[in-house]
C-alpha cells in the first residue's frame, strides 16, 4: 500500500501513530490495512502476511487494524 494521508482511523499509541483503512476484498468481505508512523515517517514493522480473518463490517475491520497496529508496536518496543 502506498503512503496514504486519508486514513480512516489515526490512533496515537506509545509514541507512534497507527493509520488504518478498511478495504473490500474480491469476495466482498472487509480487510484491514495498517501503517505505522513515528515522527511523521512511516516505519516498516515485521508482520505476518495479512492472511487473517475477513470481517463482515467495515467497522470490525477498522477496529481489528487498530488492534493489530498496537500489537506490532508493543512487540517492537518490548523486544528492544
Amino acid at each position: 500500500m502506498q503512503n496514504q494521508q486519508d486514513a480512516q482511523i489515526r490512533d496515537p499509541y506509545r509514541g507512534h501513530e497507527i493509520r488504518v483503512w478498511a478495504r473490500r476484498n474480491d469476495r466482498g468481505a472487509w480487510r484491514d490495512e495498517v501503517q505505522v508512523y513515528v515522527g511523521g515517517e512511516r516505519i516498516e514493522l515485521v508482520a505476518p502476511a495479512a492472511d487473517g480473518p475477513d470481517w463482515m463490517t467495515e467497522n470490525e475491520a477498522l477496529l481489528a487494524g487498530v488492534e493489530r497496529g498496537r500489537y506490532l508496536i508493543d512487540k517492537r518496543i518490548d523486544d528492544d
